[in-house]
């Protein structure tokens, strides 16, 4: 049986690696590294959370032997504006410029940055993918998107421009949670479910439009979203879980579409909203 010994180093910046067999993952980059960093043609893999935290990177190129992405990288990059991917990289690449790390085979999107873009043909934007970029104020979600995964654009505190959501089945569960310049969210009528903390923690935001199509809000879905005061349901609306709107305090009109009470039994009993439901005429 073939056994191979590990070895550690580091190159002339602090970065650190770690080889085993035909296997280089690079475990670490200083948090005080500065300026623009193309990993080395060596290594094969980014090791889990190995770049984070590094506020003045500005810039990072993935070579063509890096073929394995862990997760929690490139949170808290304050400065990173720039994801470029090696045209020759088999399993990834960064179409249009777009300052991102895209899944080819699958046209999912891993990695973004302050400064990315989402191409139009995407069709996944992955779990964590956006997580914590404090300085990334704007972004379109393209229609080709079926699926926004779980935590994907956490804590995006300068995130403020409209978001408009439109074929993907569910918003996951902390998908926008923290994004507290957010002000306007659309619902697309592709949506069927708003799964907890979607929202949560909007303090800005003020509008929320939902198409006809959405049938369940979970709870905490749209929790201390302190501007929120007023908000339509839609006629296709099957559930409203009892904390959906927990820490609503400004919330003093909620209008449901006429016969549409039974629906709703669980959130109707909460004394802080009985008085705000609003029946809407036929």
């Amino acid at each position: 049986m073939k056994t191979f010994q590990r070895r550690k180093f580091q190159d002339e910046y602090g970065v650190e690696f770690s080889t085993c067999g035909d296997v280089t993952t690079l475990t670490r980059m200083p948090k005080d590294f500065k300026g623009a960093y193309r990993i080395p043609d060596f290594v094969t893999n980014l090791g889990i959370g190995a770049i984070n935290g590094c506020n003045e990177l500005t810039s990072i190129t993935i070579p063509n032997s890096l073929t394995d992405i862990g997760k929690d990288n490139f949170e808290l990059c304050e400065q990173l504006t720039e994801m470029i991917v090696d045209p020759a990289n088999p399993m990834f690449d960064s179409r249009d410029n777009c300052n991102a790390i895209i899944v080819t085979s699958t046209n999912t999107l891993v990695q973004g940055c302050n400064g990315s873009t989402i191409p139009n043909g995407i069709e996944v934007i992955a779990d964590y993918a956006f997580s914590q970029r404090r300085n990334l104020s704007h972004i379109t979600i393209p229609d080709s998107v079926v699926y926004i995964g779980e935590f994907a654009f956490l804590c995006c505190f300068s995130l403020e421009n409209d978001i408009k959501l439109q074929d993907i089945r569910q918003v996951s569960r902390c998908c926008f949670d923290g994004c507290s310049q957010l002000k306007s969210v659309i619902i697309g009528s592709g949506i069927e479910t708003i799964e907890p903390h979607a929202f949560a923690g909007c303090s800005l935001l003020t509008q929320v439009n939902m198409a006809e199509g959405l049938e369940t809000i979970e709870n905490g879905a749209f929790a201390d979203c302190i501007s929120l005061s007023s908000i339509t349901l839609p006629q296709s609306l099957k559930e409203i879980e009892p904390d959906a709107f927990q820490n609503c305090n400004s919330l003093r009109q909620i209008l449901i579409p006429h016969g549409t009470t039974n629906h709703f039994s669980r959130f109707i009993a909460l004394k802080q909203y009985r008085h705000h439901l609003i029946e809407l005429s036929k």
